[in-house]
């Protein structure tokens, strides 16, 4: 679980459970694919910039090279079904909580699959998602990136 600011609220991501993971590791898994160049730029800016004792920003270098890196990234999600991209964000924002003075209030309400607050828009709606897909399912996508995960002999 972690908390973090944006857009001046705080927020607390809670552990999907292993269902939830597993369900919601399918459905992006058509999309990791296009994903590996993204994260491959990132790492070589992040690098650069190490190297030259700056702070490692996705933003640095060329970004017209990242904008050709994430055309493929654009084009999977706008290829998904719109059922499979509600249940990604609905998936994804059931983690999320928002802080209300000294309650944590649910972002996203399953029962009503609604989200609970009127000034949460897509933008923030897709950077809480990252943020949970990046805790949940992180160990288990850098080891199928990076695989790290091979068969013993």
């Amino acid at each position: 679980m972690s908390e973090f600011d944006l857009d001046e609220n705080t927020y607390r991501v809670g552990k999907l459970d292993a269902f939830k993971q597993f369900h919601l590791s399918r459905k992006i898994a058509p999309i990791i694919p296009t994903l590996i160049p993204v994260f491959m730029k990132l790492q070589a800016s992040s690098a650069i910039a190490k190297d030259n004792g700056s702070t490692p920003s996705p933003l640095s270098g060329d970004l017209s090279s990242m904008a050709e890196v994430m055309i493929p990234f654009a084009d999977g999600i706008a290829a998904m079904p719109d059922a499979t991209a509600e249940f990604i964000l609905a998936t994804c924002l059931g983690a999320v909580s928002r802080k209300q003075g000294n309650a944590w209030s649910p972002v996203w309400s399953a029962s009503q699959n609604i989200c609970m607050f009127d000034d949460l828009d897509i933008g923030v709606m897709i950077r809480l998602s990252v943020r949970v897909i990046t805790e949940s399912l992180g160990p288990f996508l850098r080891g199928m990136l990076t695989g790290q995960s091979t068969p013993k002999a």
